[in-house]
């Protein structure tokens, strides 16, 4: 069980730190033509749509970061740990893409 909830933090760690390195990217050098979907020619703000979405991963890059923690610290809520990533991630897929729409013209 140990082992189990050690290899789940790495690998949501890992997960973190991906997407920190990603909302670094968008955020502040402004590569926003890393998104998927984006296009160039229906995008209003380059700029909003780059603060948008790189805040939003780095929050999320940040929360689990906290959780990978969390889960190699308490190995006894190993599932909770599991659930909790994967709502945050599929939360964060919801609230980026509709909120990253008033960017498009």
């Amino acid at each position: 069980m140990q082992s189990g909830c050690m290899v789940l933090g790495i690998i949501e760690m890992c997960a973190a730190g991906l997407l920190i390195f990603l909302a670094y990217l968008i955020k502040y050098k402004k590569r926003v033509e890393i998104i998927a979907g984006y296009d160039e020619r229906t995008c209003k703000d380059k700029d909003g749509l780059a603060n948008w979405i790189g805040g939003s991963l780095l929050i999320t890059g940040f929360i689990c970061l906290l959780l990978g923690v969390v889960a190699t610290l308490m190995p006894n809520h190993t599932d909770h740990m599991l659930i909790a990533f994967g709502i945050i991630v599929l939360l964060w897929v919801v609230i980026v893409n509709v909120g990253g729409r008033k960017y498009k013209g």
